[in-house]
């Protein structure tokens, strides 16, 4: 499932916990005219009226962004007829540049509202801190091996090596290995690099723990758990929440809070689910709860 679509599915989660409401989506101008100057762009919608449902102070989020470096944000300072002219890459969004909003969908983010560009954010962290070593996925390679040196180059994802093998006549052979990660990459291009003690020059057969990546292939249940560690990230919470006194004008941070706490016990829940049963059930998955 492509990051997008992960992307749309943390929404579901924020606004099913009640992160703010469904926004309004509005229309950029099929050529939207964009012209930046400093921190400021201005860009035209497809109508007056379109123009017109946004007001200075607020938040517009590109709706559906294909990827992370166009989920643009920009804060509005004015409206005039079908123009809007705003703080570009407001919160460290992308910046917009020319023809990146044309027919672009718009977002007017509401009060407790949450870009594309925070979730694609909460995404790489899920990726990147959330999963391993807790889960992983398994992978193998048929690898030639290097007799004079007995070093090779791995993939990136690789974080350990299981298993090294080779078939000598029919008979099979366990090959001595060592492995190390973050080496310089004038050693390895992937930083990652292998020492497989091999007898002759046959393949080498080695099973590994891969880190999972955006470029996995992702049952449904690891792209809910993935949406949903996603949407706690964005819901701004913290593992441990401290409880807020009941004012008025704490109360939507409250609510915030108490929401991104329950979303961070559903992540919990899933990922000790998909820990313990899913890899009984998917053979390409591990998992290893240490």
């Amino acid at each position: 499932m492509a990051t997008v679509d992960i992307v749309q599915r943390a929404k579901t989660v924020l606004y099913g916990h009640g992160i703010g409401e469904k926004p309004v989506i509005l229309q950029c101008a099929a050529n939207a005219g964009e012209s930046v100057s400093g921190a400021i762009v201005t860009f035209d919608m497809t109508s007056s009226g379109e123009a017109a449902e946004a007001t200075a102070g607020d938040v517009l989020s590109v709706f559906n962004a294909a990827t992370a470096s166009v989920a643009h944000v920009v804060y509005v300072l004015s409206v005039s007829s079908a123009t809007i002219t705003a703080v570009n890459g407001f919160l460290g969004s992308p910046v917009v540049a020319d023809t990146l909003l044309d027919g672009a969908l718009l977002e007017i983010l509401p009060g407790g509202g949450v870009s594309e560009h925070t979730i694609y954010q909460g995404v790489e962290t899920v990726f990147t801190s959330l999963l391993y070593p807790d889960i992983w996925e398994r992978a193998t390679y048929s690898i030639t091996p290097q007799l004079d040196d007995f070093q090779v180059e791995l993939n990136a994802a690789v974080e350990a090596i299981e298993d090294a093998w080779q078939v000598i006549g029919t008979t099979r052979h366990e090959v001595a290995f060592d492995m190390a990660r973050d080496v310089h990459t004038s050693v390895s291009s992937t930083t990652v690099i292998a020492e497989l003690f091999a007898f002759n020059s046959s393949s080498v057969f080695i099973t590994t723990k891969n880190r999972i990546t955006e470029s996995s292939t992702l049952s449904e249940a690891m792209t809910q758990l993935i949406a949903t560690g996603a949407a706690a990230l964005a819901a701004g919470g913290t593992v441990h929440e401290a409880t807020m006194e009941s004012t008025g004008k704490d109360n939507q941070v409250r609510i915030q809070r108490s929401a991104s706490r329950a979303i961070w016990q559903d992540f919990g829940t899933l990922r000790t689910a998909l820990s313990e049963d899913l890899g009984k059930d998917l053979d390409w998955f591990e998992y290893d709860r240490g």
